[in-house]
């Protein structure tokens, strides 16, 4: 028999998606606040050195690809769940999803320049291997977007046989 796609999986993702917006905005002010209360001499917290900022805008930069492929994950789920899956949306969503992953490696990658120039050796080893998770996911989402590619194009001629 089919297998039916579970909806409440759906809007559980959907769900978490929304909170993920709202965890990076809240992410990035938090850190921006502690960098600027940690500058600016604030006797509870101990000192906010000047390698942090180099997370902070790592970050901040990696900020709206994230925001990017949040929403176009979220388009893909409504793709599926109205049942259109095998359509020209699914591999633009993916094709958008894998260059913002693109983007997220770009700045991963300045960061570990800019950790290697200022000499924070684990800085440079943790972004490296932040940029290397996030091409992963990018090179991920380029074959799933080959693979539903190939699957469309079967389905249009099966569809023109029957």
């Amino acid at each position: 028999g089919i297998i039916m796609y579970n909806d409440k999986t759906t809007v559980a993702l959907k769900v978490i998606i929304k909170f993920c917006y709202v965890g990076l905005a809240l992410a990035l002010i938090f850190l921006y606040l502690l960098q600027y209360l940690g500058a600016h001499g604030t006797t509870w917290i101990y000192g906010v050195e000047m390698k942090y900022y180099i997370v902070l805008y790592s970050f901040a930069l990696s900020v709206p690809a994230g925001y990017v492929a949040l929403a176009f994950i979220d388009k893909l789920l409504t793709v599926v769940r109205q049942d259109e899956v095998f359509g020209e949306k699914t591999i633009k969503y993916l094709d958008i999803i894998s260059i913002c992953c693109l983007c997220a490696t770009a700045v991963g990658i300045g960061s570990v320049v800019t950790s290697a120039v200022l000499h924070i050796d684990t800085y440079v080893v943790m972004f490296f291997m932040i940029a290397m998770g996030e091409l992963f996911m990018a090179l991920l989402l380029k074959v799933v977007k080959k693979v539903f590619s190939k699957a469309i194009e079967l389905k249009e001629e099966n569809d023109l046989t029957v």
